[in-house]
């Protein structure tokens, strides 16, 4: 008798189960020298770094599993080790996470070795190749066009113009109807991506609007989104057009397929909008560098890209058409919600810290001590000087929330790494912290867990779990330690925008902290320290870790 098609499809998934455990145990068998000696051995069921898994990473793995997006230091405490090993499902390859200061410098700095995963980035190159989504050779040449635009005379105009939209936004802030208490509910996430986005737009790319402006959302003439609509509306699409096959991209374009269809032409009409507001951007600045006016453009990251785009000459420093427009809405994404984001959290720890809060603003009034909103900014290098522990609180905050969890580098050659093993007590005190040496083959994957590197306590101290900007601050006796903050990578791949946001970012915390009190709001101020802080904090993760609850109270200072 003839096997039933049940049968037939029953015989072929057993059959394409046991393959695919055969092959996590050949990959672990063949792993068996570097488990010996790094610990763990899990199986992955996705890869930790491919959109799948920051789609599914609220509710998979499952707490106490290897790839938990929550576990900060936890499972390296557990296995006592800084290096812990693991083995993908779906092609049995060894992967090896990290939070050892020295094995991830190891790694950022040898990137023959230790390359990008850059197929993880396909999920921005929306437009076209960039500099975030490429390696070797045509990195370099991606990153040469840009590199010049981020130094210090454009820092300087990052914090005049971070001033200007400051002093809007306090404006619509005080147009609010206030409580009993003098105090007005702000929505951070909302309003602070709109600011940073104002600020990236206007020292990027000399795109000079006004917050009241800005609010605006009727479409301009010949457009049929507004543009900060369209950039929200594209960021919130990323994902849906990542995890979304190419052909049924294009099949929804000829076939009306219910739920499907609408949410896939909303993408790409969020797309086309926010294109088309940037090759107006480029076009201005095609028409200024063909006349010659470059010198009156503020914004030196689109002349660069522009020039770059216009010129024909062999120099490597020629982007094509898809180049310059990928580039633009890379800067644009990064410039923007990863500084918004990263303030929420600074300003929520604000609110639960009020010790810190009035550091803060102490800091403010010697830069600031006739009022927070004088009629020509402060010199950017004076003012920076003078905000050391704010430009601390920041970094203190990007290492409890860095704004990319993790980051993964393939394997290129049979190499080693060093890492630490120790021992955990009940209360959590780290002792018998001894080096020891991981071989790691070619073809395995190696993921530098930036949030586990940042909640070691071996580099950051027992107290490692508390809000301390002072760590960031050098004395005589203390030097913070630089290889054990990743907020920002490092090496040669470090953010070329990291001045660019430090410099923003101390600027708004200095501005709010001078002008007003910030309190947790109505409904939580019942509640107990610990839950406040547990609702306040709490994120989930995406291209950027996002804040699920960013929402205080601004209460007007009296001077």
């Amino acid at each position: 008798m003839a096997p039933s098609l049940i049968e037939v499809v029953a015989g072929l998934s057993t059959a394409w189960i046991v393959k695919s455990l055969l092959q996590k145990y050949l990959a672990i068998k063949a792993t068996q020298p570097q488990l010996r000696v790094c610990p763990g051995g899990s199986l992955l069921w996705l890869h930790p770094f491919r959109t799948l898994a920051l789609v599914l990473g609220p509710i998979f793995p499952l707490k106490g599993h290897m790839g938990y997006y929550y576990a900060a230091f936890s499972l390296f405490r557990e296995y006592g080790s800084t290096c812990l090993s693991s083995v993908t499902f779906w092609k049995a390859i060894p992967t090896f996470w990290l939070s050892d200061a020295d094995a991830i410098k190891t790694v950022h700095t040898s990137r023959a070795i230790f390359p990008k995963d850059v197929e993880a980035y396909e999920t921005i190159n929306i437009y076209g190749q960039n500099m975030v989504g490429t390696e070797g050779a045509e990195w370099k040449r991606h990153r040469s066009v840009a590199n010049s635009a981020f130094n210090e005379t454009n820092n300087a105009f990052v914090w005049r113009e971070t001033n200007r939209v400051v002093d809007e936004w306090f404006t619509q802030i005080g147009e609010a109807k206030p409580d009993s208490e003098g105090g007005v509910l702000v929505d951070l996430l909302k309003d602070l991506t709109q600011v940073t986005l104002l600020v990236i737009s206007s020292a990027g790319f000399g795109r000079r609007v006004s917050f009241k402006d800005d609010s605006n959302t009727e479409p301009p003439p010949d457009h049929k989104m507004a543009f900060r609509p369209a950039v929200t509306a594209t960021l919130h699409h990323v994902i849906t057009k990542a995890v979304t096959p190419t052909w049924l991209f294009n099949l929804s374009d000829r076939l009306y397929l219910p739920l499907i269809t609408p949410l896939l032409n909303e993408a790409r009409g969020s797309f086309d909008a926010l294109r088309l507001h940037m090759l107006e951007v480029i076009s201005l600045a095609r028409a200024w560098i063909a006349g010659g006016k470059t010198s009156n453009m503020d914004a030196a990251l689109l002349r660069n890209l522009v020039e770059a785009n216009m010129s024909h000459n062999d120099n490597g420093k020629h982007l094509t058409d898809d180049e310059l427009l990928s580039n633009t809405f890379t800067f644009l994404l990064a410039g923007h919600e990863t500084s918004a984001h990263s303030l929420c959290f600074a300003i929520m720890l604000l609110a639960l810290y009020p010790d810190v809060q009035q550091r803060v603003y102490e800091d403010s009034l010697r830069l600031w001590p006739d009022g927070a909103a004088p009629s020509s900014p402060s010199p950017y290098k004076e003012s920076m000087a003078k905000l050391d522990y704010t430009t601390a609180v920041f970094h203190e905050t990007l290492r409890l929330f860095p704004p990319v969890p993790r980051l993964a580098k393939h394997v290129h050659a049979d190499t080693t790494l060093r890492a630490r093993r120790f021992r955990s007590s009940p209360e959590g005190k780290v002792t018998n912290v001894e080096k020891f040496d991981v071989p790691v083959q070619s073809g395995s994957i190696v993921i530098i867990d930036i949030i586990g590197l940042h909640n070691n306590p071996i580099h950051w101290g027992e107290d490692v779990a508390e809000f301390k900007p002072e760590r960031f601050i050098d004395t005589d006796t203390y030097r913070w330690p630089r290889d054990a903050f990743n907020a920002f990578s490092a090496g040669p791949r470090s953010c070329i925008g990291q001045r660019f946001a430090v410099t923003e970012s101390t600027c708004i915390l200095a501005r709010i902290a001078r002008t007003y009190e910030v309190h947790v709001t109505d409904e939580l101020r019942s509640k107990s320290w610990a839950e406040q802080k547990r609702i306040l904090l709490a994120w989930t993760p995406g291209i950027t870790i996002t804040p699920k609850n960013a929402r205080l109270t601004f209460r007007r200072r009296s001077q």
